[in-house]
């Protein structure tokens, strides 16, 4: 995995296409995508606030098409819920734009503190 690009609220992060890392017909591995979303959340979630730890408590993921690009990234944009809790939705799409995955995650961060943050 590699940073594409990062700003405050936002991360985008890359993965190339290895066989390594997709199921038996060739596609990016359902895994190797959830592992993608997660790992975009919490830096983009370290734009916000860069204090660890990030705890992620749901990860609802839909897939909606499958892809063996030469690469995929997945773009995170967190959200402040209330007291120590963030939404971020993160999508996941080839070079071309092609949709592969739409994820919502919802993380706790212990040490947030939104009077001094």
């Amino acid at each position: 995995m590699y940073f594409v690009e990062k700003s405050q609220g936002f991360c985008k992060i890359g993965i190339n296409y290895r066989d390594e890392l997709t199921n038996p017909h060739g596609f990016f591995h359902g895994g190797t995508i959830s592992g993608l979303i997660d790992t975009a959340t919490v830096h983009g979630l370290r734009t916000i606030f860069s204090k660890g730890p990030y705890y992620t408590v749901d990860l609802n993921i839909r897939y909606k098409n499958p892809s063996n690009a030469r690469e995929i990234f997945a773009e995170a944009r967190p959200q402040h819920l209330k007291g120590k809790f963030f939404k971020t939705a993160v999508l996941v799409s080839d070079k071309a734009n092609n949709l592969i995955a739409e994820a919502e995650v919802k993380s706790f961060l212990p040490n947030y503190d939104e009077k001094t943050s």
